[in-house]
């Protein structure tokens, strides 16, 4: 081939790869829960991740787990720790740490299907690291979305693919035998 062919080839190829990387891994999709045995909250954000989480654990006769700042949201809407809902602080308190904890808690309490309630713009990143640690037929993850804004912006995009490409490389939420709950990282 010609220098300038391979000049337009190479380019086109590796656009259309990142293209297609962007729309798999970081555009923000629910998935259709599948008769969860729970619902987590992960933390964060505001109000709207605990309201859906609570909506979804009453529509599928779940137990709900509330993550972190999730906690102080879910009793302001009635739902109380080790009463109504099952309550943890992750270790590092990141969606990785949220991954590693509802891992053991599954493994612990035979959980086969788990829901995850975040917001909008962090489907992407939490399915990629709970599918990690669970699996990808264990985890169906939905986004609640802040009234009157956009589901995402520019800015939270470039910080989501950071994670994605974190979470795939550096920074996985699980080493090891993914998809049974294992975590022998350090």
């Amino acid at each position: 081939m010609t220098t300038w062919l391979w000049a337009v080839v190479v380019p086109v190829v590796v656009l259309a790869a990142l293209s297609t990387a962007f729309v798999v891994y970081l555009l923000p999709t629910d998935d259709v829960p599948r008769d969860p045995d729970v619902v987590v909250v992960l933390g964060g954000a505001g109000a709207e991740r605990a309201e859906l989480g609570i909506e979804l654990a009453e529509r599928y006769d779940a137990d709900l787990v509330l993550s972190s700042s999730a906690a102080a949201f879910g009793e302001r809407q009635g739902r109380t720790c080790r009463v109504d809902a099952i309550c943890f602080e992750p270790v590092p308190e990141t969606t990785r740490g949220e991954a590693r904890g509802v891992a053991r808690m599954a493994e612990e309490r035979g959980w086969n299907h788990i829901t995850v309630a975040t917001s909008a713009f962090h489907t992407s990143r939490s399915r990629f690291l709970f599918r990690q640690c669970l699996g990808p037929d264990r985890v169906s993850v939905v986004g609640a979305r802040r009234d009157g804004r956009p589901a995402t912006s520019p800015r939270l995009l470039l910080r989501e693919g950071a994670g994605v490409l974190a979470g795939a490389t550096i920074q996985r939420a699980c080493w090891g035998q993914e998809g049974n709950g294992a975590d022998t990282a350090s």
